[in-house]
């Protein structure tokens, strides 16, 4: 009975032992960024949660800064800058960039929600929507990459850090994510788990500039695309979503995102993307729209002198900073 005692205590160590260490591991390096707070999320080479970083700078910059102007929308927020947004604005506002990758209806209508009720000045709002992702969700995203800070969403905290710490420990980002701290650097194997472009986020406003991409462009513009022409399909035309994408639950949403600007006397403007796709807003959501929002939205989406051009885009996803700029200036002439 002793030597199985023995034995069950020395097995049970050494399963406790892996486990130990993955926790430690966890703790020490914080691969995604979301145990403590940083000054500054630049220069990832873990693809991060971008509700979290953005939620975070939020709460721990506010009172310094007194944010009154802010951004919602996807990833492709990347095009409207905070610095180039302040020249259509007072001198007295300061703009915040307040996205999340894959954002939802759902995300911008938490985050309106959660500045109304923590009674932060909603000045100037800047609503970027896209076809293909903004009446995607009518609750909180699925997964470490996407799920919402617990401040915004409501939802419990812990639960919120067991995603990652469950994402941690999948065998595949594991391997990916060690193989990186061995090596030192970015391999193709590690697509969709370490972050291979060079991105810094503005310690104030939040901006997002993709670096090593701009900068290609602008050194050789017809080698980058040269190196992607397979990725640039040949568009046929402008087309027409064929799905109506407003449910009512996110047209409930809608009307309180605009409910709360109008309750704020917010100085707001709703862009909708211009996609690579050419695809046009489904003439039935189309509608919704311009009866909610009126002469507040502005359709870039299908085929026009944005979307026909090329180098405009970074991929086929995102577009760049030149395009947001000249978009200011069409909607604040």
């Amino acid at each position: 009975m002793k030597q199985f005692i023995t034995k069950l205590t020395y097995f049970s160590l050494i399963g406790i032992i892996p486990i130990l260490f993955l926790f430690s591991s966890y703790l020490y390096f914080d691969p995604f960024k979301v145990l403590r707070h940083y000054n500054d999320y630049s220069y990832p080479y873990v693809i991060p949660n971008r509700d979290y970083i953005s939620t975070d700078m939020f709460i721990n910059n506010y009172k310094k800064n007194s944010y009154n102007s802010f951004i919602f929308g996807s990833s492709r927020t990347l095009a409207f800058r905070p610095n180039s947004w302040s020249k259509f604005l007072s001198v007295k506002d300061n703009p915040f960039m307040f996205d999340a990758s894959g954002e939802s209806i759902y995300g911008i209508y938490t985050k309106l929600k959660y500045l109304d009720s923590t009674n932060v000045e909603i000045k100037n709002a800047l609503i970027i929507l896209c076809r293909d992702c903004s009446f995607s969700q009518t609750e909180n995203h699925k997964g470490h990459l996407f799920v919402k800070h617990p401040a915004t969403s409501g939802e419990d905290n812990i639960s919120f850090q067991f995603d990652f710490f469950k994402a941690y420990l999948s065998p595949k980002f594991l391997s990916n994510f060690y193989s990186f701290k061995i090596l030192g650097n970015y391999k193709p194997f590690m697509s969709g788990y370490i972050e291979n472009r060079k991105i810094t986020f503005d310690t104030l406003t939040n901006e997002i500039n993709i670096i090593d991409q701009e900068t290609e462009i602008v050194q050789n513009p017809t080698e980058y695309y040269a190196k992607r022409k397979e990725l640039f399909y040949v568009r046929m035309g402008e087309k027409t979503d064929s799905i109506q994408r407003i449910n009512k639950k996110q047209m409930f949403m809608l009307k309180e995102v605009k409910r709360i600007l109008e309750k704020n006397n917010t100085n707001y403007k709703v862009v909708l993307s211009p996609l690579y796709e050419q695809i046009k807003f489904n003439n039935s959501d189309l509608l919704l729209l311009k009866n909610e929002f009126g002469n507040n939205l502005y359709d870039f989406s299908g085929k026009n002198s944005f979307t026909d051009i090329k180098s405009n885009y970074y991929e086929t996803s995102h577009f760049r900073p030149n395009v947001g700029d000249s978009i200011f200036k069409i909607i604040y002439k």
